[in-house]
């Protein structure tokens, strides 16, 4: 776009790199109206830099690898959010102890999805030390606020399935022990009905094996995987997929589809599913689902599964 043409933005805003404007632009939101949603999209700008950058280790990228307590200090230091962000030609610099500052200032303002967030991230860190238990268990408090924010909304779905994986698995450290059947498909439930993709995944594979206090039950496994695949699950379109390639399952009528299932297959390979990719490869070379074409198979084999 013409950066310095868009007469709709104020005289401030033009002649900026898209960085620059989105950075104003969140900068202001933050001012204008205390936007939660403005802190933690910050917050994510600075998670990662612009261009995204890689981390090996994140507690290496924070600076403090297992001594945690300038963390612990700065959820209770007032969380200062004047931080300066300088965008040098085009880029952003990573700084995750920044932009846990505005993480946190969205937890304040009663963000869920920066509670889900910074908690996951609390929950991430490993060791004996005093201050990481500490850290921890400030990590599950946050996740169970962010499963609760959202009330009208069934709850977050990611909180809630961190919160079923917790249940089921249990954490010595937080001292929580292994739930029941019943508790674990109550949580994982309450996740899915909210949307979360991951969570609908996992009750589709309970329902498929009949595992977790789930009865195996072939057709919801399938609607499951299908809702999960919309939700943005490459694994569940797999799988989903992989249901319509054989059919015939018992107390199911689901019929064979090899069409369907190379259709599944394309929209996992195009959610990055290298699995997906390699499907979509037999699919061609077989002629299932599609007509066979051995050049197209020959060519995703040597472009997208380069390497693999």
């Amino acid at each position: 776009a013409d950066q310095s043409s868009d007469s709709r933005l104020p005289q401030d805003l033009r002649n900026l790199s898209a960085i620059e404007r989105a950075v104003r632009l969140y900068q202001k939101a933050t001012g204008w109206n205390g936007s939660a949603e403005a802190y933690f999209n910050l917050g994510h700008l600075l998670w990662t830099g612009f261009p995204e950058e890689s981390a090996n280790d994140e507690r290496d990228s924070l600076g403090m690898q297992d001594d945690v307590r300038p963390l612990l200090s700065l959820e209770a230091a007032g969380l200062p959010v004047d931080v300066d962000l300088v965008v040098a030609d085009n880029a952003l610099e990573m700084d995750r102890y920044k932009a846990l500052q505005y993480f946190l200032k969205a937890v304040a303002m009663g963000d869920a999805d920066a509670m889900y967030f910074v908690g996951v991230h609390f929950l991430s860190f490993e060791g004996d030390l005093a201050d990481v238990a500490e850290l921890r268990k400030r990590g599950e408090r946050l996740i169970r606020s962010a499963a609760a924010a959202r009330k009208e909304d069934g709850g977050h779905g990611g909180a809630l399935y961190y919160l079923a994986l917790l249940c089921r698995g249990g954490d010595p450290g937080l001292g929580i022990e292994p739930c029941s059947d019943a508790d674990f498909a109550s949580l994982l439930g309450r996740a899915a009905e909210a949307g979360d993709a991951d969570a609908l995944n996992l009750r589709a594979h309970c329902l498929y094996h009949g595992q977790e206090g789930y009865a195996r039950d072939y057709a919801a496994a399938l609607d499951g995987f299908l809702q999960a695949a919309k939700a943005g699950s490459a694994d569940a379109a797999i799988s989903a997929g992989a249901m319509y390639w054989r059919g015939g399952f018992d107390g199911a009528s689901i019929r064979r589809d090899q069409r369907r299932a190379f259709e599944l297959y394309q929209e996992a390979a195009e959610m990055g599913s290298t699995e997906g990719w390699r499907n979509l490869v037999s699919c061609y070379a077989l002629g299932e689902g599609v007509p066979r074409c051995e050049k197209t198979a020959r060519y995703i084999a040597e472009t997208m599964l380069k390497g693999e």
